[in-house]
């Protein structure tokens, strides 16, 4: 007997047979249990998850001459021809090669005759979103107003593609992508029936190349068991599937972490050599740096051990902009031919880009004509020793002792006469032509260079710059209801929010002792009820330490308000943004020279 394909030979022929679409088969169940059948069904969903095999399963539950709890037997006449694909009631029809509207004309032609032998003649149509323009309007009166013996089933990849008034017509059955442990269990039992040896480990790899598709894993596993000759391990399917050893990725990341470049380097180009697959080999990293990522955040006693150390060793930040820089690198390495370079420079990236940890690091660099030297990596702040990075203890308010720790009793000295910093920056002056961002660099430059020389500035009073505006609070309103509503967390309280609507959208009408009567934009009336009033006096209550009873007026137009103000500051900086790009002598030569234009509304402010 001729050899049958994992994925033929172990189809689903049963409703319990399917594997993770549990909601699909009770409502299907459920539709034959009250016989409230639809004339036409859409099942959609990505390749290999069970559209036609739902199709057939349909199909045999309605023509099944032995029903039992809405299952088909399998063992009929009809259920054994359709499983054959020799049951003439039951017709299928790619629309992949039958897009014409010819096609779809003579399907609906040959509708219109009962059925032979079942209660139902059904039309399998694969793919339909393929189908043209005009197939689809041809098909859209027979949808409508079928006849009482047709049942439509069709299935496609992209429900997108298939015109609204299809759609409409149609009962929607969306079937989802397979996870990786249902796709694992399910070789597994296909295995072991198969008496196939295999490791576990093996078929973690396979349902996770399936990427949700179970008829991929069971192909991805006839040709595991091809390439290994009957003995599936986790070395044979990475070596057919391209994939790299984990102890490759580990390593690039332990590289990174400590900011080897030439191990780095040296790692990539190895593997450009031996001929390894990179667009894999990053696609393997990014899913490391995925695990690493949900194992930093999410407890989970499956992880491995190797994997539970690069957490420990790389910070949550680094990790997530590795796994942006790899996600990117993937899209590259799709457009290029020589991935080579893309890849080397896409985890360079990596090395060069790290954000988490503001500690001192080092970069080892190579040069062919030099030895390989040490390059100290550290911010502004690292310069400076523990005792002069310290602020004194008294002057931290009670409201934030909580929140900070300090030395005690830490002796405060009296400040040397020494000049301010931008003294000395001024001693260096900057040309006129300069442009904005090398006059920013330079002056950070120097400030950073001349920090280490100069003397500790202790400034005695600095509670005004550490303590946020809206902490303290003040005994009674004032009238300045715009300052009120600046001081809100509005963290807490965002601008969808009925609350956040209000105070940004609101001014001050008029205050009479503990009456506050505020203007509100018409366009929030609705938002204005009994218990965002409440909460309005209570936030008024904590901030002011006295009751108030607000009242409001709405108004079509307001005079000012928080909104109003962050609008105004957000134009005048676009105003000052565009003043310095238009007036730069360099946008200026461009524009001039080389009939440069600026593009419209492409200028932004800097925050």
């Amino acid at each position: 007997m001729a050899h049958t394909v994992l994925a033929r030979k172990w189809r689903p022929k049963r409703f319990t047979d399917l594997i993770g679409q549990q909601n699909t088969v009770t409502i299907l169940k459920n539709i034959l249990a009250t016989n409230r059948l639809h004339h036409a069904y859409l099942l959609t969903g990505t390749r290999g998850v069970g559209k036609t095999t739902i199709a057939r399963i349909i199909a045999k539950a309605l023509n099944c001459l032995n029903l039992e709890d809405n299952e088909p037997c399998c063992v009929c006449q009809n259920c054994q021809q359709i499983d054959s694909g020799r049951y003439v009631d039951v017709i299928e029809i790619d629309a992949a090669s039958n897009t014409g509207v010819d096609n779809i004309r003579e399907v609906l032609e040959n509708a219109q005759y009962a059925p032979s032998s079942g209660k139902y003649k059904i039309y399998i149509i694969d793919e339909v979103h393929m189908l043209s323009k005009s197939a689809f309007n041809a098909m859209l009166k027979t949808l409508e107003e079928p006849p009482a013996h047709i049942i439509f089933i069709l299935a496609t990849t992209d429900p997108q593609k298939v015109p609204i008034t299809i759609l409409s017509r149609c009962l929607q059955l969306k079937l989802r992508n397979l996870a990786a442990n249902e796709i694992e269990n399910h070789l597994d039992w296909v295995l072991s029936q198969e008496q196939i040896s295999f490791q576990k480990p093996a078929l973690t790899i396979l349902a996770s190349a399936a990427n949700g598709s179970m008829r991929d894993a069971l192909s991805l596993t006839d040709q595991a068991i091809a390439f290994s000759n009957g003995n599936i391990t986790e070395t044979t399917v990475q070596q057919m599937l391209g994939l790299s050893d984990n102890s490759v990725l580990i390593a690039i990341l332990e590289a990174i972490i400590n900011k080897n470049s030439l191990a780095l380097f040296s790692i990539c180009e190895n593997l450009n050599l031996e001929g390894a697959n990179l667009e894999n080999l990053l696609a393997q990293l990014n899913h490391m740096l995925f695990q690493i990522g949900i194992a930093q955040l999410v407890p989970n006693e499956d992880i491995k051990l190797e994997l539970l150390n690069l957490a420990r060793q790389i910070s949550i930040q680094d990790c997530q902009l590795y796994f942006e820089i790899s996600s990117l690198g993937m899209e590259q390495l799709k457009k290029v031919s020589n991935k080579y370079p893309c890849f080397t420079m896409t985890i360079m990236r990596m090395l060069a880009f790290s954000i988490g940890s503001s500690a001192e690091k080092e970069i080892i660099v190579s040069n062919a004509n030099f030895k390989s030297q040490v390059v100290n990596v550290s911010t502004k702040h690292d310069s400076l020793d523990d005792k002069e990075a310290t602020l004194p203890e008294k002057i931290i308010s009670k409201e934030i002792e909580n929140n900070i720790t300090l030395e005690e009793n830490l002796p405060i000295s009296a400040p040397e006469e020494v000049s301010p910093v931008s003294s000395a920056l001024d001693a260096n002056p900057i040309p006129e032509n300069t442009p904005p961002w090398e006059t920013e660099s330079q002056t950070t430059s120097n400030h950073e260079d001349r920090i280490i020389e100069q003397s500790p500035i202790i400034i005695n009073d600095v509670q005004s710059e550490i303590l946020p505006t809206n902490i303290a609070s003040v005994d009674e309103f004032d009238g300045d209801w715009l300052k009120f509503t600046s001081s809100i967390d509005y963290n807490k309280y965002p601008t969808h929010t009925r609350i956040g609507m209000i105070l940004k959208n609101s001014q001050l009408e008029k205050f009479s002792g503990h009456t506050i009567t505020i203007s509100v934009d018409n366009k929030f009336r609705e938002a204005v009820n009994h218990e965002c009033v409440d909460i309005l006096e209570q936030l008024l209550a904590e901030h002011y330490k006295q009751d108030y009873d607000l009242e409001f007026n709405f108004v079509e137009t307001l005079k000012e308000s928080l909104t109003i103000q962050n609008e105004n500051i957000k134009r005048e900086k676009q105003l000052l943004a565009e003043e310095a790009i238009n007036n730069d002598p360099i946008i200026q030569d461009l524009v001039n020279n080389f009939s440069a234009k600026i593009i419209p509304n492409s200028i932004k402010p800097l925050d």
